[in-house]
């Protein structure tokens, strides 16, 4: 009986939610991750190597998410913040309920990066970052309207790249809009993450564009990357987003530049993120 009622605990909190704790799939993440790995600066890299026992960022990257639930249900406030959809900047008296919100935790884990007491909370603290860094991009992620496109489905219509024109069969199903954004839009791209990771690299993916070579295109608080990426949110819902909630492979084709651009970003931020922490070897009194 006891197992039961706490069964009926845990649907009730599934439930009850904000749409935004849900932020990018395994792929999404895990691509974000690799891509900090690759370029974070050789100080970073070594603090964690040893920290992760020679494990990737990529590794660990929806550690978050499976701790949230069991082991340490006090996070999971961290994993979003809710601006709703018309506000154009996030406001942090309104939109982060007691610093608990992932714009907070971030500027405190920057420290905790270095300066928690002991190894295991500091492998805390860089596995919570390299999940919440890759949580601040995805577009729905910010939006508190629509409990984060999470109240209403969409009708998957559309093959994308990872399937010859020939051979495309959709698969028609409906999915909660989020969700589009979290899995179904990378995994109709590529077969797997790695492949999406070399896609961005290549000569004509985002990595090589002329936004990701800026010098500062990285830089800015977690409060400027949540802006940044609420203002996508209107575009790829008001404005894209068909009165009939069916995705086509039009919407799949403007969406996909969006797509690159976040998790490439996401990368960058991560690895800039992690180089800043661990920047020092001693901590402030």
């Amino acid at each position: 009986m006891k197992a039961l009622a706490l069964g009926v605990v845990f649907i009730t909190l599934l439930i009850s939610l904000p749409a935004s704790a849900w932020a990018w799939g395994q792929s999404g993440h895990s691509i974000v991750a690799e891509i900090a790995h690759r370029e974070m600066g050789d100080r970073a890299r070594a603090v964690v190597d040893r920290l992760l026992g020679h494990a990737s960022l990529a590794s660990v990257a929806s550690w978050a998410d499976d701790v949230k639930f069991d082991d340490r249900p006090d996070t999971v406030p961290w994993h979003f913040v809710n601006i709703p959809l018309a506000q154009q900047k996030y406001d942090p008296m309104e939109d982060c309920n007691e610093s608990k919100c992932i714009v907070a935790v971030l500027d405190r884990l920057k420290t905790d990066l270095l300066c928690a007491k002991g190894d295991d909370a500091k492998r805390d603290a860089l596995r919570f970052a390299v999940h919440f860094v890759g949580d601040l991009t995805q577009p729905l992620h910010t939006v508190r309207d629509g409990n984060g496109g999470n109240n209403f489905s969409v009708k998957v219509n559309f093959c994308g790249l990872k399937e010859k024109p020939e051979q495309c069969h959709p698969s028609g199903q409906s999915v909660k809009f989020h969700a589009l954004w979290d899995d179904t839009l990378i995994d109709e791209t590529v077969f797997d993450w790695g492949n999406y990771v070399r896609r961005l690299y290549k000569f004509d993916g985002w990595l090589q564009s002329a936004e990701a070579k800026k010098p500062n295109v990285a830089g800015g608080t977690p409060a400027d990357w949540a802006n940044d990426t609420h203002t996508l949110a209107p575009v790829v819902w008001t404005q894209m987003l068909p009165a009939d909630n069916v995705i086509e492979r039009s919407y799949y084709d403007a969406a996909l530049p969006i797509l690159d651009r976040q998790l490439g970003i996401g990368g960058l931020r991560l690895a800039r993120f992690l180089d800043e922490a661990y920047s020092s070897d001693t901590c402030s009194p």
